[in-house]
């Protein structure tokens, strides 16, 4: 039996297109009538609603429980991720995971710690909590290899290659990334262990060689300094039949005859994406002529973020570049005396051909 959604607009008293900061100062309304930490003798001071019985529109429902779905309500609609989910897919889609365009999103789970979610909106539990924190519980000192001590510095980044292929870029895809990096393996932060990580790659189709894909702090973990980043830098893998120029373009070569530049022919290329196309050349095929095909190069990608992204899921990316067609020519590696002579009288009889026609189109031009 399915359960009925929470509408979470409706807990914080917002429609549906309310901006994120008219949902914020929502949710600090509620707030300051509901934490529990407040100070219930300054309530009236603050709250004109608390005079009529009552502290939120939700109200006879009991404050803890209030408390409570406000907290929820905001963690799904102040983050931009989890409100264009739950906006397309509702709160069913949210709790069981959805397709993206860039990749798969895992359910979603309230983590249940409700001033955790306050802690963020209003930047501490308490007004003087930067002061108390510092006295209480001073931070540590940590040593660092260069000074004995003071704040930990950051490792170099480390920078890797990855190669795609062109059927790889046409479509998109996704990479997952073994990586071996130094962990700390006990609470002590002692011992060091070399461990297996997978990092997930999300190849959006276009992508163009020298893309880099950031991830922070993901390298090693020493108890001295901050993990550097781990960066995957996109290169191109060579192909046997296509060539990328100009980020989206395609170049394909095709070899012919001298018979063939002259009088036309028809030849088909298998795309990326397994279709084929049929080529028909009726032009005289001169040394430096191409034949260009517009859209059939590769996609220009789209550099979205995944909310961006959902939002453009259903709609079909018509930006594409061009396949460019060069030509090489094949001339015949030896000619008898006969054929010489063949291809002499040939081309003599051609010429006198192409002087009349030259002829015939001046009287037309006077």
């Amino acid at each position: 039996m399915n359960r009925p959604e929470l509408d979470y607009y409706a807990v914080l008293d917002m429609p549906r297109n309310a901006s994120k900061e008219q949902i914020t100062l929502a949710y600090r309304r509620m707030a300051v009538r509901l934490c529990p930490h407040r100070d219930k003798k300054y309530e009236q001071d603050f709250v004109p609603l608390s005079q009529e019985g009552k502290l939120t529109h939700l109200s006879p429902m009991g404050e803890n429980k209030q408390w409570a779905y406000i907290n929820m309500a905001f963690d799904v609609l102040g983050n931009d991720l989890y409100r264009a989910i739950y906006d397309r897919y509702g709160e069913a889609g949210l709790f069981e995971g959805v397709m993206l365009p860039n990749g798969y999103f895992p359910p979603y789970q309230y983590h249940g710690d409700h001033m955790k979610v306050y802690e963020q909106v209003f930047a501490s539990y308490s007004p003087y909590a930067n002061v108390i924190d510092a006295v209480t519980n001073p931070p540590s000192l940590y040593a660092t290899r260069g000074h004995g001590i003071g704040v930990r510095q950051k490792d170099a980044d480390t920078e890797r290659t990855i190669f795609l292929s062109l059927e790889e870029v046409r479509t998109g895809c996704v990479k997952l990334m073994h990586v071996w990096r130094q962990e700390i393996v006990d609470e002590k932060e002692s011992r060091l262990e070399k461990r297996k990580h997978t990092l997930k790659l999300n190849i959006r189709p276009g992508t163009t060689a020298g893309t880099r894909f950031r991830f922070k702090e993901e390298g090693d973990r020493y108890p001295t300094t901050i993990p550097g980043d781990i960066i995957f830098i996109v290169a191109d893998k060579p192909h046997s039949e296509f060539e990328r120029r100009n980020m989206n373009d395609l170049v394909y070569r095709y070899d012919i005859t001298i018979s063939q530049a002259l009088t036309g022919f028809v030849f088909y290329i298998n795309t990326l994406d397994k279709r084929q196309l049929k080529i028909v050349i009726t032009d005289v095929v001169y040394p430096g002529y191409t034949k260009i095909v517009p859209l059939e190069g590769l996609p220009k990608c789209r550099n979205m973020d995944a909310v961006t992204a959902i939002k453009n899921a259903n709609k079909r990316n018509d930006e594409f570049g061009d396949l460019i067609i060069e030509f090489n020519y094949i001339f015949p590696k030896y000619l008898t005396p006969a054929m010489k002579s063949m291809t002499r009288d040939f081309f003599n009889e051609f010429r006198k051909l192409e002087l009349e026609l030259e002829e015939e189109e001046k009287k037309h031009m006077q």
